[in-house]
Formats: C-alpha cells, structure tokens, sequence
C-alpha cells in the first residue's frame, strides 16, 4: 500500500505528464493568435482586457465583432500575462492566460467558465488551478515552489505574499527558486519589488509613518497613536470584502475601545464622494483617512497592493501582527490588551 509521500508524488507526476503532453504541441512565436467560437451567441462584439497591476484597473487592450458565435484576436506580447475575454458586456468573461502562440478558445455561453483553451502553455497550468487555489495558502505554496518556469507561479506569488503572513526566509526561497526567462516578466518585476517593501514591513519592525488627511482635511499622522494599540485597516469603499468585515470591526471596536485600542482605516478610494458615503453607510466611529488617489506611497510603503489588509501596532509603534481576519480580531486582542 502506497503512504501518503508516495501518493501525493504520483499525482505530481501525473500532473507533470498530463501538462507535457498538452504543452507539447504548442508552438511558440512571437504573436498570438486567439480563434474563439462560443455557442449560444450569434453576433456582438468581444473586448480583451487585463488587470493593471500598478492601478488594479482594467486596461482594454483589443475589441473584434462576433459574428455567428466567431471571432479572433491578434496581436504580441512581452511575457505570458492574465487576460480577460469579455462576450457583449461584463456579464460573460472568459479569463485565460495569453502568450505568444495561437490559441483555440471553445466554449457555450451557458456554460462559459466552463471554456475549454487549448494553444497556450501557462493557461494550461492555470486551468489546472482553480482562481481560489491562487489565494489558498497551501495550493499556492505548491503553485510557487513547484513551477519556478512559469509566469503563472510569479503571477500567484504576487497575490500569495499579499494575502499571507509568509516568513522572509521562505519568501525569499520563492524569489529566489524562479530563473530566467521568468525573472524578466513583468509579474516577477512587480512580484520583487513587493517582496522589498513587504520584508520592510515584516512582523516586529517599524510601521512606516505617513501623514494623511482625515474627513475633515486635518492632517493625521501615525506618531499621533504612540502609546496606543491601533489596527491600521487598509480598505476601500468598492471592495466588497473590505465592506462586509466592517460591521464585525465596529463591534471590535465598540468592545475594546476603551483598552487603549483604536482602528485607523486608510482608504485606497479615487472617489471622495465614495469613499464619505461607505463610511456614513458602514456606521464606522473610528478616525478615517485617505489621499483620494488609488493606490499610493502609503499603500506601497506598506506593500499593499490588495485589499482588505491590515496591520496590528503596538504602543511602541511596531508591527506585532498583520492580515488578522475579522472573526479573529476580538480573541487575538484579548489577549493582549491591558485589562479594564
């Protein structure tokens, strides 16, 4: 009878060999050519974007017309890169990873994640994976360390060193574990320059001081809150997850305010109208602050290129704690707060 070692190596080298086989055919060059015929549609237009992985926006890159369920895109890329496909609106999307090779999209509009694409060696990884494993910390661990050659494992990297509290030595085995071509793509670009400024905000160092202004255009600084415990939430009023942990951090709040405990929300909102409305909406007592201007020097001091994150600070105004999920941050504070 196989153990638990030897069954989880067969299924890698299952995986290895059913990924060979795919990739075997593909030939590279340098365009792409996408051929897609989606049943269920006769006619429209298809529009192929991406992610901006500095603003988080979507950039339209490319529009064709549908016509009797066909249509093709053309066009060159530098690296391997996550592309969506989007079928007459936003509603039907089709993410793939786009290279330089031609690409055969298949799919029925009823069934439209369920496309199958052929023609493209990272996609062929990332159809493995499912868009949750990507953020699951053990699937992404195998994704990282098991295909250092693929932008795909960089392009999880980026998200998994967000997401999770990841020890700087086994961060920089990941960084250092991918090669060339790898290291000369864009994700690993944007992957290593949030590994320099994660490992400055590492668990026991410095919080990086800021000064931002609040509601009301007074200036707020974290030198304001020495002495204090404060729980730095970064959030946004067009984040969903951000806006369904804030009923729990009020009661957090409520609960623990007077324990020399506070929140300092910092929003990565461009919208001022937005940003003021979700937090007369959310009902959110403590200080609010924000640049108004997306993603900036505040966010990337702290390595924030996601959100929610968070970080817990002590008196001393250290990191003592990071990415604390809501239904956790009462007990965890319990433990460390003085008593009443």
């Amino acid at each position: 009878m196989m153990n638990s070692n030897n069954i989880n190596l067969v299924k890698l080298i299952i995986v290895t060999l059913i990924l060979f086989s795919c990739n075997s055919k593909i030939e590279k060059s340098n365009s792409y050519t996408v051929n897609a015929n989606i049943q269920g549609v006769k006619n429209g237009y298809a529009q192929l974007a991406m992610l901006d992985l500095v603003t988080n926006e979507r950039v339209n890159i490319d529009s064709t017309e549908i016509i009797n369920g066909k249509f093709s895109f053309t066009g060159d890329l530098k690296n391997p890169y996550l592309h969506t496909i989007f079928i007459n609106g936003d509603k039907n999307k089709i993410h793939f990873f786009l290279e330089n090779s031609k690409i055969n999209i298949n799919a029925n509009i009823k069934d439209i994640e369920n496309a199958k694409i052929v023609g493209s060696r990272e996609d062929s990884l990332f159809r493995y994976y499912k868009i949750d494993d990507i953020f699951d910390r053990k699937k992404g661990m195998e994704i990282m360390l098991n295909n250092p050659d693929y932008s795909f494992a960089a392009f999880t990297a980026y998200y998994q060193f967000q997401v999770h509290n990841i020890s700087k030595d086994t961060m920089s085995l990941i960084v250092n574990n991918f090669k060339k071509p790898i290291t000369e793509t864009i994700y690993f670009e944007h992957l290593n320059k949030l590994y320099s400024n994660i490992k400055r905000v590492a668990i026991s160092a410095p919080a990086p001081a800021f000064s931002v202004p609040d509601v009301n255009g007074d200036i707020v600084t974290l030198n304001d809150y020495k002495g204090k415990y404060v729980l730095i939430d970064f959030w946004a009023s067009w984040c969903a997850p951000c806006r369904a942990a804030n009923p729990t951090l009020v009661k957090t709040y409520n609960g623990l305010k007077d324990r020399n405990f506070t929140i300092l929300g910092i929003s990565v909102d461009k919208s001022r109208k937005g940003w003021l409305k979700a937090i007369e909406k959310d009902n959110l007592p403590w200080t609010n602050i924000s640049n108004v201007k997306g993603w900036d020097i505040v966010s990337d001091d702290y390595g924030v290129k996601a959100v929610p994150q968070n970080f817990l600070i002590d008196p001393e105004g250290k990191i003592i704690d990071k990415n604390i999920e809501p239904h956790d941050l009462m007990e965890r504070l319990n433990a460390i707060l003085p008593k009443k």
